[in-house]
């Protein structure tokens, strides 16, 4: 009787722990939706991909102009939240 309580009590906990991670996913892919609009905004009214920006943004020659820096952090945060998706999608996978 005591292990068919720890079962279910495990179970239970088992599907709030998935709930959980299903409801921080869609937190992150909201982000990561609203983190793309943003980057393709910097895309089109500079011209180039995020990639040849982030090259340049490194080696110092672009300047100081604050879009950069916003771009920089939006893809940055892009790249976390895809990790972060990432790990909560293996996390939520049954072994």
């Amino acid at each position: 009787m005591l292990f068919l309580f720890n079962y279910k009590v495990l179970m239970e906990q088992t599907d709030e722990l998935k709930a959980s991670l299903k409801r921080e996913y869609s937190l992150c892919a909201n982000a990561m939706a609203f983190y793309r609009r943003a980057i393709q905004g910097f895309e089109q009214k500079h011209g180039m991909t995020t990639q040849g920006f982030l090259k340049k943004f490194a080696s110092g020659k672009l300047g100081d102009d604050a879009d950069f820096f916003d771009w920089y952090a939006f893809a940055n945060l892009l790249a976390r939240a895809r990790k972060t998706t990432s790990a909560i999608r293996s996390a939520w996978q049954d072994p």
